[in-house]
């Protein structure tokens, strides 16, 4: 086999391999989900809560995602990351 011919298989696989590389970093710290009514909060009040909570471990608070209480229409939930 040619040495040129080698030289391309090489490249390709490198390429094929750094394709599959991922530069995102998953940070499993800990998280807090706080219950709220919709219709009587403050999202401050709701991230300060949260704050207090990550302050035990040195971190701050991020907002995630918020989630609705199936059995109940009233309440939702606001998901916070420590990091």
């Amino acid at each position: 086999m040619p040495a040129v011919f080698r030289v391309w298989i090489a490249l390709a696989a490198a390429i094929a391999l750094s394709a599959c590389a991922t530069s995102e970093v998953i940070y499993d710290g800990p998280t807090t989900s706080i219950s709220y009514d919709p219709y009587d909060f403050d999202p401050d009040d709701l991230l300060a809560e949260a704050q207090s909570f990550c302050d035990a471990y040195g971190l701050t608070a991020v907002y995630e995602d918020e989630t609705i209480d199936p059995q109940s229409v009233r309440w939702r939930y606001r998901h916070y990351r420590c990091v």
